[in-house]
């Protein structure tokens, strides 16, 4: 009786969380909780909620649902990968990361806009912030949810970057690490998280860096043909690109995204290698971005003091060209003006 008290006690503060921060997700208007659903007042239009996840999901389109379908078996096999397993020590990569003191987040609202598997929920939840977490895969609530339902301070829920359900000027810290380059358009999807970040707060980003095109397009004729297959087929196929001989995977990795295969590796870590190849070449959407366009994206909403996370690694030509300037992604934070 007293465990099941204590549950309904976090799912009453869970629920708190999103009371003062939803909005219709078509209108904007305001919603009113009912017992399965959101009920717009201004629309009228209803979002359900389902195993106790809010769905505010909107239309979507073929190539949209094919990267939602690629990324729920990825999400489902989150414990194929080392990196993903929600442990304390999450907290210092994620620090490690973000380059922000460990005492920042305590008491700010978060959102986590593609939490994925929900570890830097996790880490950011265990750091002392209310995170409200969304994500536009069935899988990626779902396992979310599973490891964060004990933290009375996460609220996890279903929707589009494009789409999202939140009265604007409401969180201290947004972030959307590794997300906006498998949308349709970046830019855009950058946009849309503009608003929701209060004045003085900030906003982190995490896209690949574009380098390589000669790769990259061999790559893209790559992901083509394993697209016609399905995501299971796709997943294990994905472990011919785990190269044994140092040789060959340094011949290949020229031209294409592929790993070497570790000495004295163990499953786990060999998973953890396939679903990293599954991740580059399944979505269908894989945008490319170089550091001064990010930057860009920043200074045309006025963000000040943004900061590179990983700072610039390589400054000659060439390097850039094959490598890119950070490395081969471009992590980025600014703060609202």
């Amino acid at each position: 009786m007293i465990e099941l008290k204590e549950t309904d006690n976090i799912l009453v503060k869970k629920k708190a969380i999103l009371a003062n921060v939803l909005a219709c997700p078509i209108c904007q208007g305001d919603l009113d909780e009912k017992q399965d659903h959101y009920s717009c007042r201004k629309c009228q239009k209803s979002h359900s909620i389902r195993d106790g996840i809010p769905r505010f999901l909107t239309m979507t389109s073929k190539n949209e649902e094919q990267v939602k379908n690629s990324f729920n078996l990825q999400h489902f096999r989150y414990l194929d990968s080392r990196y993903l397993h929600f442990t304390p020590e999450l907290v210092d990569q994620w620090l490690n990361d973000v380059q922000l003191p460990k005492d920042y987040f305590k008491g700010k609202l978060v959102l986590d806009a593609g939490c994925g598997t929900g570890r830097w929920t996790y880490a950011m939840a265990l750091l002392g912030a209310t995170v409200v977490a969304i994500d536009f895969t069935d899988a990626g609530v779902s396992v979310t949810q599973k490891g964060t339902g004990h933290l009375e301070n996460v609220a996890v829920l279903q929707a589009s970057i494009f789409d999202l359900p939140f009265r604007p000027d409401t969180f201290d810290f947004v972030l959307s690490w590794g997300v906006l380059h498998h949308t349709p358009n970046t830019k855009v999807a950058f946009d849309r998280l503009v608003p929701l970040v209060k004045k003085g707060g900030q906003l982190y980003v995490m896209v690949y860096e574009r380098h390589n095109p000669l790769k990259f397009l061999f790559t893209d004729l790559l992901r083509r043909i394993l697209r016609s297959v399905s995501e299971e087929q796709r997943y294990r196929l994905c472990t011919r690109f785990i190269i044994k001989s140092p040789r060959l995977y340094r011949w290949l990795s020229k031209g294409m995204i592929c790993a070497c295969y570790p000495e004295n590796a163990d499953p786990l870590q060999i998973s953890t290698i396939q679903l990293g190849l599954y991740d580059a070449y399944s979505p269908g959407f894989n945008h490319l971005h170089t550091r001064k366009e990010v930057e860009g994206w920043f200074q045309e909403h006025r963000f000040g003091d943004m900061f590179l996370t990983k700072p610039i690694r390589h400054k000659r030509k060439r390097d850039i060209f094959f490598l890119g300037e950070c490395g081969g992604s471009v992590n980025m934070r600014g703060v609202r003006a």
